[in-house]
């Protein structure tokens, strides 16, 4: 098996063989790896930093085989953060990827074995989802939503979706 470990000081994962060879594999500011909750495999986006052009990578811990799942599109939106569902689907946020305003963006489904992307969300620009958290049967949906018309000022704002209407 595979491990992952992420060097906060140097902001680089590194993968660790099943000999203990260590392998850095993302050093481009990547976010944390988040780990499925059967532990088999982890996500992780690279870069995430602002204004550059991540993807959403999977990691197989069983093997060490990274795969790209989200990549940035041709409009220039990118994943900005994800969560695990269960084992077979992740929940991320993707949003245009340059400028102060869309910190942001909608939330989408990735079911893992079909590689379908499923958008779940159509928020107006002024919404921009952040954060994602899922407890019991509910995602909870946390960003912030514009109060201007020029875009500047801003309140805190709050959804939730059963998980039951996601799929």
């Amino acid at each position: 098996m595979y491990k992952l470990k992420y060097d906060e000081i140097e902001n680089k994962l590194i993968q660790i063989d099943p000999h203990g060879k260590e392998t850095v594999i993302a050093s481009e500011f990547p976010s944390k790896p988040v780990f499925s909750p059967n532990n088999q495999m982890a996500i992780y986006i690279n870069p995430l930093e602002w204004e550059c052009l991540g993807s959403l990578y999977l990691y197989n811990l069983q093997n060490g085989y990274i795969e790209e799942i989200i990549s940035p599109d041709e409009d220039q939106n990118i994943p900005k953060y994800a969560i695990w569902i269960d084992n077979n689907n992740i929940a991320v946020i993707i949003g245009y990827g340059f400028g102060t305003v869309h910190v942001g963006g909608n939330v989408f489904i990735y079911h893992i074995p079909s590689a379908k992307l499923k958008k779940i969300t159509s928020y107006p620009p002024e919404i921009q989802i952040t954060k994602l958290t899922i407890k019991g049967e509910i995602m909870s949906l946390n960003g912030i939503k514009y109060i201007d018309e020029a875009l500047n000022e801003f309140r805190e704002y709050y959804d939730e979706i059963p998980l039951s209407q996601l799929f």
